[in-house]
Order: C-alpha cells, then sequence, then structure tokens
C-alpha cells in the first residue's frame, strides 16, 4: 500500500465515522485541512457532538461529494460506510488505523476500486510528536 500524502486529498475530504471520544482530535483535523487549503466536509460525531464546526447530518446534505474521505470509525462499522461512501462515488478513502480497516475491509473497497491508504493526516500537518511519527513513518518529506 501507498504511503499518504498531501496530494491524495485533491484539495477537500469528507471526514466520518467519529465518534464523541475523537472530539479534541476532530478538531485539530478539521483546523489542519483547513490551514493548509484543503476543503473539509465533516459529518458528525456519533453520538452528536458540539465541534464548534458545522457538520452535515446526511450524505445528501453535502453540498459536493469530494472524491476522498477520511474514516475513523470501529471495523465493525466500516462496511457500512465504505458501502454508502462507494454509491457516493467516493474513490480514495484513508483509514485512521487498522482498527478502522481489516484485510477483508480492504479487499471490499479494492474490489470497489477505492483507493486506500491508512495513517493519521496530522503526520502531514502536525508538529512535535506528529513531525516524530512522520519520521518514522516515512512520509516527513511530505511535511512543508
Amino acid at each position: 500500500m501507498d504511503k499518504i500524502n498531501k496530494d491524495f486529498f485533491n484539495g477537500e475530504v469528507l471526514i466520518c465515522g467519529c465518534s464523541s471520544k475523537d472530539n479534541l482530535y476532530y478538531k485539530r483535523l478539521h483546523k489542519a485541512f483547513s490551514e493548509n487549503g484543503i476543503k473539509v466536509y465533516p459529518m458528525p460525531t456519533d453520538p452528536k457532538s458540539e465541534l464548534g464546526f458545522h457538520t452535515y447530518e446526511k450524505f445528501e446534505d453535502l453540498p459536493n461529494i469530494p472524491r476522498c474521505a477520511y474514516v475513523l470509525s470501529h471495523k465493525s462499522i466500516t462496511p457500512k460506510i465504505v458501502e454508502q461512501l462507494s454509491e457516493l462515488g467516493v474513490n480514495k478513502i484513508l483509514f485512521y488505523s487498522m482498527a478502522c480497516a481489516d484485510d477483508s475491509i480492504l479487499k471490499m473497497c479494492e474490489k470497489n476500486r477505492i483507493q486506500t491508504r491508512i495513517g493519521c493526516p496530522m503526520m502531514l500537518f502536525g508538529s512535535g510528536f506528529c513531525w516524530i511519527h512522520s519520521l518514522a513513518a516515512g512520509v516527513k518529506q511530505e511535511k512543508k
């Protein structure tokens, strides 16, 4: 599998599958994408929580369907999300980790011609620990 890079997002990303325990990370992620010129289409957390930015309740509410999605769901619900994203025409999915997408989910994506990557995009945008993580993951050259 190829490594994560900034070009993977094509300037926009749909974020979905977050739980309310992801709030702090989600806020940092939204800020990092936005500050780096990537338009964010955020879906709400489950259960819904206040994030400080607008989220779209349903896929049908999105003003645009990005070609790339970032999925943070547990792998038990990821197949349903992948199926929905595929039907919407999403052709790239970044999964936070293998806890979100096991081999069967990756095969499902391949069958649906969806490019996949696994990793945290904060490696591309963050500092501190994120910088060290980017170095360990071999994506430091992507940071600017």
